[in-house]
């Protein structure tokens, strides 16, 4: 065998790991668009967070919950986002009870989704784990154990 058939078999080995190496991980990894949409669906996460902590502590001053997200957003000090980051439609909010609230968004992704071995492919907290598409979140501001229905006259 001669030194540059020798060369010419290392070549097409060599060629044919690097084609294989590179085909694994791109059925491996998910496309740049399915990445930034979980990337946004992290930011909403986020977002929605930011306005539980606020609604907790309005409920905790002044003893009921904000009426509306925008007088939460208004309020001095306040730098809440309650808007959709990508088509800026507002984020949901209704009030259920008299400490309870329901926070909707609408997602890219899911959270719920594994892996092959069935792990979570986009780590959520537990609390905001959600469907692709629009997904409600029903809340409880504060540590107070009465819980009268929204409108209820409370004693």
């Amino acid at each position: 065998m001669s030194t540059s058939s020798l060369g010419r078999r290392l070549m097409l080995v060599a060629t044919a790991v690097v084609v294989a190496t590179l085909g694994a991980a791109l059925w491996v990894m998910e496309s740049p668009s399915k990445q930034r949409d979980r990337r946004i669906d992290e930011r909403r996460t986020g977002e929605l967070t930011a306005i539980a902590n606020a609604v907790d502590a309005w409920r905790a001053s002044k003893a009921s919950l904000p009426p509306s997200l925008a007088i939460l957003a208004a309020e001095p000090g306040a730098s809440l986002a309650v808007v959709d980051p990508v088509d800026g439609t507002p984020y949901e909010y209704r009030i259920v009870s008299t400490s309870r609230y329901r926070l909707c968004a609408r997602f890219a992704t899911t959270t719920s989704s594994g892996d092959a071995d069935g792990a979570p492919m986009f780590r959520a907290t537990t609390e905001w784990q959600h469907p692709a598409g629009r997904h409600c979140f029903e809340r409880k501001a504060g540590r107070s154990d009465d819980d009268a229905p929204a409108g209820a006259v409370v004693r």
